[in-house]
């Protein structure tokens, strides 16, 4: 399984290889936020149309994490995006952790999260 919770991502690289395993099985969900998904060159598009669950935010305020959870095992974080420019201009840092007493509570994170942005919690005007 592979759960993603970041704010921005357009690395073309990243949404190939993510693709890559959703055609492989194995089991995606994204977390974005919804002002960013929406800019040119964001991966979400591509991801939505490939038949991965994508949900986002509905408030004014930014989904700004930047987290994945791979096999419910292992966590990668840090301050990177998912960019070409993060990846390879910014100065970032990504920390891998497979020890559960860090996963744990970034899957509670994503788990809380993902419901929260379920659109049949969406209010409409």
């Amino acid at each position: 399984s592979l759960e993603i919770c970041l704010f921005a991502f357009s690395s073309p690289q990243l949404g190939r290889a993510v693709q890559l395993l959703h055609r492989r099985g194995v089991r995606v969900r994204v977390v974005t936020d919804a002002q960013y998904m929406a800019l040119n060159g964001s991966q979400i598009g591509l991801l939505r149309h490939a038949g991965i669950p994508v949900r986002h935010d509905q408030e004014d305020g930014f989904m700004h994490h930047k987290f994945a959870i791979v096999d419910k095992k292992m966590l990668i974080t840090g301050s990177l995006n998912w960019t070409t420019q993060a990846i390879q201009n910014n100065r970032e840092n990504v920390l891998i952790v497979e020890d559960a007493e860090y996963v744990k509570p970034f899957l509670a994170e994503f788990e809380r999260i993902w419901e929260e942005y379920n659109p049949i919690n969406y209010t409409f005007f």
